[in-house]
């Protein structure tokens, strides 16, 4: 037996919009005086609700002043060209092709969702969707993470997760799931110390292989040049 179903993060996983969303922060930082570490962005910005951020980074900010903040984060990210991240497209079409349930788990709204699959062209890849319209406790919170579980009809410990965050990587390990990591080397330590299983720096070095093992032919998930980790297929994907 494998694992069963493979969840991915959309920021950094998917997209790369780390130059954006660290763009946004720090402009917003000059206009409302807040000096930002990276320990700050690690932990607070990547992969957390824009409404996380605003609350541990920039709590003095009013109702109106929030409510200001995240329309021009919704205005700012809907003019963006999004870029997928290296290998993520090629690695998508094969899973769909080999019949494993995949999910896209965000912390951004459903219009940037609906934006990244229409530019990208991925429309349909993904058997189900968890974007923050769904839930009530974002990452680092694991509820989104258990959410596609259940609605992949899949236990979270047979769940592979790509994150590219702290906050993310720390959702999918108490979630159960088995978490790859990633990043850049500087963000290796780190990302291993929230948790993540292995780090690879896109999916370039992700491969899915395949054996005769029995009689039957077995999915293997290649991790870089020295892991793996076995797949189930299913050629019945939940609808």
């Amino acid at each position: 037996m494998g694992y069963e179903a493979i969840l991915f993060d959309m920021d950094g996983v998917i997209v790369d919009t780390y130059q954006s969303v660290t763009e946004f922060w720090q402009n917003l930082a000059e206009v409302y005086p807040v000096h930002l570490t990276q320990a700050d962005f690690n932990q607070h910005v990547y992969g957390c609700p824009a409404t996380h951020t605003l609350d541990f980074l920039f709590p003095h900010l009013n109702a109106g002043e929030r409510h200001s903040v995240l329309a021009k984060m919704a205005d700012y990210e809907t003019n963006l060209t999004y870029t997928g991240v290296k290998g993520a497209m090629a690695f998508l079409r094969t899973l769909k092709q080999q019949g494993i349930p995949t999910a896209l788990v965000t912390s951004g709204a459903q219009w940037k969702v609906n934006e990244v699959i229409n530019q990208l062209g991925i429309d349909g890849m993904f058997t189900a969707q968890v974007t923050a319209g769904d839930i009530q406790r974002g990452k680092p919170q694991p509820e989104c993470y258990l959410l596609a579980a259940q609605y992949l009809q899949k236990p979270p410990e047979q769940c592979i997760v790509f994150e590219d965050s702290i906050s993310g990587v720390k959702a999918a390990v108490a979630s159960g799931a088995l978490c790859i990591g990633l990043g850049p080397s500087s963000m290796a330590s780190p990302l291993l110390q929230a948790g993540a299983r292995y780090i690879v720096p896109d999916f370039s070095s992700i491969g899915l292989l395949s054996h005769e093992d029995d009689a039957r032919t077995a999915l293997i998930l290649r991790i870089g040049a020295e892991h793996s980790l076995p797949l189930s297929s299913n050629q019945e994907e939940v609808i």
